[in-house]
């Protein structure tokens, strides 16, 4: 296996949530220009309050557009044995990088939603999704593909 960053990404937000998070943006932004259009900016407490008041409503909108943007993608570093959890927002991330423990097992087992998850498990039993398949087959060979690469055992359930 090559000595390179492995990155499992699940791709960009559907168009629905795009389109809702920018509404949301969009409106954290008119409603923070109209404050700045409507209100002569001074030193008074009023002006402050008033300010304050704003910049609470703005993270309410903030927080609510913040669901629907964020992204998630995991990153591996198995000649480090590091792993991290990486948030973006378009260009905009965060993930720290945690010590990974020796990985035991690759495993793949149908979930709730009859989707077939791909998941390798450290010795300490702590699992890290990797991947999700419609067809059991599909993700059994990729499974099994990530095991010999990775010189661990692979486990299948159903």
């Amino acid at each position: 296996m090559e000595n390179k960053n492995v990155i499992i990404s699940f791709g960009k937000r559907s168009l629905f949530n795009r389109i809702l998070s920018s509404v949301f943006y969009a409106a954290a932004i008119y409603v923070l220009a109209l404050f700045f259009i409507r209100k002569p900016f001074s030193f008074s407490e009023s002006y402050v309050i008033s300010f304050l008041h704003i910049l609470e409503l703005e993270i309410y909108i903030i927080g609510f557009a913040l669901p629907f943007s964020v992204s998630v993608s995991h990153h591996f570093n198995f000649k480090e044995m590091k792993y991290r959890k990486f948030y973006y927002v378009g260009p905009i991330g965060y993930g720290s990088w945690k010590n990974l423990r020796k990985l035991d097992r690759v495993s793949t087992f149908l979930n709730s939603r009859k989707e077939c998850e791909v998941n390798i498990w450290d010795e300490r039993n702590n699992r890290y999704k990797i991947a999700a398949f419609d067809k059991i087959d599909n993700a059994v060979i990729y499974g099994r593909d990530l095991a010999g690469n990775l010189k661990i055992k692979f486990l299948e359930r159903n």
